[in-house]
């Protein structure tokens, strides 16, 4: 079947040069170009292309608004702009684009974006990034900001998530939002040794009905055991080929496992609290963390059940540790718990919650540092 295309654009001469490009795919169809975007988006939302090219205009707003629409009923958007700076690609991206390409267009360019989007499944793994929630003591809110994060993560992004659970033997990410998993974390790795990628792909249980899923923790202890860093790196590069965020709840030992999953990870999100003991633990992990040749710019500290009040500012700590704190996630006892005794991540308990306004500035905090990252270094 010929992948249908449907172009929004204003200028003339662009609009020639796209359907001239256009021709030259073999398998692709153009459907329309509109000059008019608003007859162009209702067309688009009847038909379902599977492509729509917007040419985007000064009108911001507008822009954002047909992204956001297309986004929703799973059209792939590639946009186009005379300019081409790392906030505008941001905006886009995060409205639901799939690709961003400058004016004026550049044949092979043209062509990747859309070979990009007409295959049968949309691979973002070169864009996969794999985000570990780590701290050596236990006890301060880890998976809890592991979960949160990741529903937060799949809200805003619309991309495919995945959180593992990998805080072994004694995970318990599933008890924190309420999934019952047929397939856990060392069955998929087993099942991979015969089936590859498919097996791990398939033990990942959708969250509701969002763009999350989670890889389960082992049901009995003794499973942990048989794991290996070597499953570690298969089972990262299974993942890399269908989640474009996969979030992994580390456990607190300092082993060969937990460095071979932060060695494999693209940012560390080293968790702590601000007191004495933790903050000393905070340093000596990131002097190890130093001395295994990590980036300076791998490792991001979150500080957890902040107080505005507290005795220790957060000029102290960072002073001590020298790095500047990346997010502070504000304490609110209450709200955590009976998020934590619902099993239901924050922003169901409460949407309007300090903690869930941060958790939320977090994932977008996270993402829009994560694609100027990736914009930057192409």
């Amino acid at each position: 079947m010929n992948n249908k295309i449907v172009v929004l654009e204003s200028e003339k001469e662009s609009a020639e040069l796209i359907k001239t490009y256009i021709s030259e795919i073999e398998g692709l169809e153009l459907d329309k170009i509109f000059d008019d975007y608003d007859e162009g988006l209702k067309y688009s939302t009847d038909t379902i292309p599977h492509i729509v090219i917007l040419s985007a205009t000064e009108d911001t707003e507008r822009n954002n608004k047909i992204l956001n629409r297309l986004a929703d009923i799973k059209i792939n958007v590639i946009v186009l702009s005379e300019n081409y700076t790392t906030n505008l690609v941001i905006q886009a991206l995060r409205s639901g684009a799939k690709d961003f390409i400058s004016k004026p267009i550049i044949k092979k360019d043209f062509i990747a974006s859309i070979n990009k989007c007409c295959k049968e499944i949309v691979k973002t793994i070169n864009k996969s990034n794999i985000i570990s929630i780590f701290s050596n003591k236990g006890g301060i809110g880890k998976t809890a900001i592991a979960t949160n994060l990741a529903v937060e993560f799949a809200r805003q992004t619309r991309e495919k998530v995945v959180l593992v659970d990998l805080n072994l033997p004694l995970g318990d990410v599933t008890t924190f939002i309420n999934i019952k998993p047929s397939v856990t974390i060392s069955s998929a790795i087993e099942n991979a040794t015969h089936k590859g990628a498919e097996a791990v792909v398939n033990a990942c249980k959708q969250y509701k009905n969002t763009s999350l899923y989670v890889l389960a923790e082992p049901i009995y202890m003794e499973e942990s055991h048989t794991m290996t860093p070597t499953h570690i790196f298969k089972l990262f590069e299974y993942l890399r080929e269908s989640f474009s965020y996969i979030l992994v709840d580390v456990g607190t030992n300092i082993d060969k496992m937990n460095m071979k999953i932060l060695e494999l990870s693209d940012l560390i999100l080293l968790v702590s609290i601000v007191n004495l003991p933790l903050i000393r633990n905070c340093q000596r992990c990131l002097d190890l963390f130093n001395n295994l040749g990590f980036d300076d710019n791998k490792t991001k500290i979150i500080i957890n059940r902040y107080l505005e009040n507290d005795e220790i500012k957060i000029e102290d700590v960072e002073k001590v540790l020298n790095q500047k704190i990346y997010w502070k996630i504000p304490n609110n006892y209450f709200t955590i718990m009976s998020s934590i005794n619902k099993a239901m991540p924050v922003c169901e308990i409460n949407e309007n919650s300090n903690v869930t306004i941060s958790f939320s500035g977090l994932a977008s905090k996270l993402t829009e540092d994560i694609i100027a990252k990736d914009f930057i270094s192409q």
